[in-house]
């Protein structure tokens, strides 16, 4: 689309699709157009902007017809007004001209004259310096980044002389104006259209809020906001309903996040978002940022790795609450992105944190009815395997009681159902218990107690109470402490209770005269309690199944009847209400060892 090649060389092509109606031509081009022909003394002026590999002129003043080279008919300066050219043509004449300052005079004989051009019929004066018909004055517009953006085109000086040094002095500061103007009138034009296409973004933004969930949203929103903002690819990370950071990038961006960088840009994406700003960044320009210096080896590599050349970096956020970042990305070759981008990203911003928002509170929403659900079964099946749990030894009870009643005080059959009246009293007893300490303990509005303790005199104090269980079928138990105490702060009931449940097991599931082994250490920050026996194990794909409530293994105990299934169960949920982890290592037939690790006070 190059500019007018002269008054009498307005080049229009023939394949100019034809219009129906007259282009709209912005006023502030128009004025530049009509005061150099009315202050600067030119019969015609035009203002051409480059589209694509194309140039179209959009402005045009003075001239009233020309006849069209190609088609020998003549055609009005309303008929020109949005011809295109091939941007080839113009470079081809800029190359040519003698550099004029701003401006580059081609003269008649090196103008590069094509197909459609308009040929003016007016005389040339007699004189050295006339003005020849075919003679070109071109303006080009370059943007700050070097790019031909246009170029102003004027012909038939009112003087019919070539301009002179007054002339050309007063030319070029008018073109630097002009300048301004032609890049501003671009610069609106990106920006209406970034308007329009950040509306249809936002309308899919909209259609996207329908999505259930963060990803599903971010995913039905990345082609809207590559369209919306104008950019090549996008990195975001906003909070997720967990308060966790979802990622997600363009497909084909492989960046492994970097905990620095990651850090660095949720430090000033949330200042970004109080102050109501953005940041734009330019990857020659890293180190002389104040904001990202001390990070710009790895923003450097950023960009490299993902082919980048500049970035806008903008906060997401709903009200007053900062919910992460978008990085937009342009490649090499592209325009830098500019503040009027910035202030169109921030509108996408905010309307993006709002759906983040719904979207997070739609998975709350969801999980909380699905943890209502799980609660609601887990409840039906507490009360089906208290039901079943109690059901034997109650009956047990029942049934003594009977027998009891028939036989004479102080025999040996009645001595006997009361010894069994007993031990299925103290059954019952001890599932009852369990089963209120498991309710305590999975009650969130009870804290477990803060109570410094120290572990070796409650491993006494356990072993002692277990004493006759051990006695019974002829089990040693040997506690190994350190050489100094070993303190833990936490809850003395819930603690001695995990203790207890240990060395219950170990002594349920052990052979009749082997040994169990309390061991007790204390490194750094920690203290670790071992439990280790050399009875029947756990089979190994039983061994993810034994935190769970009521769930007993297919081995035997050894030398009496086992529990309820509770003892792993409390002894798991009490250590993690403490911070701390529990390990199992068993192997079928060989033994089981459980350590149990909490944090330790120095």
């Amino acid at each position: 689309m190059p500019p007018p090649q002269s008054v009498d060389a307005l080049d229009v092509q023939p394949s100019t699709p034809s219009r129906t109606s007259l282009p709209v031509v912005d006023p502030a081009l128009q004025m530049i157009a009509e005061g150099i022909c009315e202050l600067l003394g030119f019969g015609i002026a035009a203002i051409n902007v480059v589209r694509g590999d194309e140039v179209e002129m959009v402005a045009i003043h003075g001239f009233t017809s020309g006849l069209n080279a190609a088609h020998g008919r003549r055609e009005t300066a309303e008929e020109v007004l949005g011809a295109r050219w091939p941007l080839s043509e113009v470079q081809i004449n800029l190359s040519r001209g003698e550099n004029w300052g701003a401006w580059r005079f081609i003269p008649h004989e090196r103008v590069n004259l094509h197909e459609g051009s308009w040929v003016s019929t007016t005389n040339m004066i007699d004189a050295p310096d006339a003005w020849h018909p075919h003679d070109m004055l071109l303006a080009p517009i370059y943007g700050d980044d070097g790019s031909l953006q246009g170029c102003l085109s004027i012909d038939m000086p009112v003087s019919g002389r070539r301009p002179d040094f007054t002339q050309r002095r007063v030319l070029n500061r008018f073109a630097k104006r002009a300048r301004r103007v032609v890049l501003g009138y671009l610069e609106r034009e990106r920006l209406y259209e970034r308007a329009a296409n950040l509306e249809t973004a936002k309308e899919f933004l909209r259609d996207a809020s329908s999505k259930l969930s963060l990803a599903d949203v971010i995913d039905a929103s990345h082609d809207a906001l590559i369209r919306g903002l104008g950019a090549d690819g996008i990195w975001m990370a906003t909070k997720g309903p967990r308060r966790a950071m979802v990622v997600h990038a363009t497909p084909g961006l492989n960046w492994e996040p970097d905990p620095g960088l990651a850090a660095l840009t949720s430090r000033n994406t949330s200042r970004y978002w109080a102050e109501g700003t953005y940041s734009i960044l330019c990857r020659d320009r890293i180190a002389d940022s104040a904001e990202w210096n001390e990070q710009a080896p790895v923003v450097d590599r950023f960009f490299e790795t993902l082919g980048a050349e500049s970035a806008l970096v903008v906060p997401v956020g709903a009200d007053h609450e900062w919910l992460g970042h978008i990085v937009l990305l342009r490649s090499p070759g592209r325009p830098t992105w500019t503040d009027a981008e910035g202030r169109l990203a921030m509108e996408l911003g905010r309307d993006f944190g709002r759906i983040v928002l719904t979207a997070n509170a739609y998975t709350k929403e969801r999980d909380l009815a699905q943890q209502l659900a799980d609660a609601d079964r887990e409840r039906n099946q507490l009360i089906e395997a208290v039901a079943r749990e109690l059901r034997i030894p109650v009956n047990a009870l029942g049934t003594s009681l009977n027998a009891l009643s028939e036989e004479q005080p102080n025999t040996l059959p009645w001595i006997v159902q009361v010894e069994t009246l007993t031990v299925r009293s103290a059954q019952i007893e001890g599932i009852v218990s369990d089963l209120l300490l498991l309710s305590r303990i999975r009650d969130p509005a009870n804290a477990p107690g803060e109570t410094t303790i120290e572990v070796s005199e409650m491993l006494d104090d356990v072993l002692d109470e277990l004493d006759p269980d051990a006695a019974q079928k002829d089990i040693e138990c040997v506690l190994t402490t350190p050489t100094g105490p070993a303190y833990v702060v936490g809850d003395p009931r819930e603690l001695r209770a995990a203790f207890l449940h240990l060395v219950k097991n170990a002594l349920t599931y052990s052979y009749r005269g082997s040994r169990v082994q309390v061991m007790l250490y204390s490194a750094g920050s920690e203290v670790t309690i071992i439990v280790a026996d050399a009875g029947v194990g756990i089979a190994y794909e039983e061994q993810s199944e034994v935190y769970k409530p009521f769930y007993r293994g297919s081995n035997s105990a050894l030398g009496g009847s086992r529990g309820a299934g509770l003892g792993l169960t409390l002894v798991d949920q009490i250590t993690s209400r403490h911070h701390g982890l529990v390990e199992l290592d068993s192997r079928p037939g060989e033994g089981t060892r459980v350590a149990l690790t909490l944090p330790g006070v120095s």
